[in-house]
């Protein structure tokens, strides 16, 4: 008995302690299938492995192709994909391309087509145009990858009350659950709090987690910081809202790849306001990141 009644007084504890803090226990469950991924791109062999490099002789030709796979949760359109190769000199190869794109939609990944959407891309059949003065030549090509993308975010409960002592509906102050789409970009946490006299503010915790570089939408990527756009989506009466990060509406800076958006109610809810309601952020750019091979290039003679 004495055991059963340690065991239940833990339990009391446990439970006590997890509606403490102004938590957020919705019982909800995500409605995205998450990830920190989002266009992933790889090399396809360039020759026969040897010594653990790709290896083709000076008079061969090697195919130049990389495979797109949509891992994330946000279609990528026909055309969107930027892919550049770099790291050697047009002037060394012929027969190769060196830039290009995708020729169909790259779909998202979902229960549907849990794969996501795949094609490879062909620049061509490359042969090294230079005589080699030695036995071998080694070659590191790179391809720069740039491609628009979108990070969906919910918090599934806000909690509008004018009366913050009462909590039978919700708690106005605290952390929040929130749900983040599978993207290299991703909302990691939210929290809710007074803003003044009937005023809310939720705030959502964004991060940089896929590697690559960011920037808004159609803007040149900057190497001292990554910067984003975003919204609030409609179901969400974005009217309703003012979104900030950094002193900037609706964008802004991260600083070492993480940033804070501030969402603060313009008008004061009316007295006796009492009620739950998802917030859904929409936050927008695109993305950047290298990738590399090498290929041995031996001398035929």
């Amino acid at each position: 008995m004495k055991k059963v009644f340690m065991v239940l007084v833990m339990a009391a504890v446990i439970i006590i302690a997890g509606c403490e803090g102004g938590q957020d226990n919705t019982g909800t469950t995500s409605p995205y299938i998450g990830g920190s991924q989002g266009l992933l791109a790889t090399f396809e062999e360039f020759g026969v492995q040897e010594e653990g490099i790709a290896t083709i002789f000076s008079d061969e030709t090697f195919p130049l192709e990389i495979t797109l796979k949509n891992k994330g949760e946000q279609d990528i359109e026909a055309g969107a994909v930027e892919v550049t190769l770099k790291g050697i000199s047009p002037n060394d190869y012929d027969g190769i391309l060196f830039e290009s794109t995708n020729d169909k939609l790259l779909e998202r990944v979902s229960e549907y087509a849990p794969e996501g959407g795949e094609e490879t891309v062909d620049f061509g059949d490359a042969s090294y145009a230079i005589a080699l003065s030695g036995s071998y030549y080694d070659a590191t090509v790179f391809a720069s990858i740039v491609y628009p993308y979108q990070t969906h975010a919910s918090i599934p409960r806000v909690c509008f009350n004018t009366d913050a002592r009462d909590t039978s509906v919700c708690t106005l102050e605290g952390t929040r659950t929130v749900y983040s789409s599978g993207a290299p970009v991703q909302v990691t946490a939210a929290r809710e709090a007074r803003s003044g006299a009937n005023l809310i503010a939720v705030e959502f915790d964004v991060a940089n987690v896929g590697g690559g570089d960011v920037t808004k939408p159609g803007m040149e990527f900057d190497n001292r910081y990554d910067q984003i756009s975003f919204s609030l989506d409609e179901t969400s009466d974005p009217g309703m809202w003012e979104c900030r990060l950094g002193g900037e509406e609706n964008g802004g800076r991260l600083v070492d790849g993480k940033a804070t958006v501030r969402c603060k109610l313009l008008n004061p809810m009316e007295e006796g306001t009492m009620y739950t309601k998802q917030l859904d952020l929409t936050i927008n750019y695109d993305y950047k990141y290298l990738i590399e091979q090498s290929v041995r290039i031996k001398n035929k003679d």
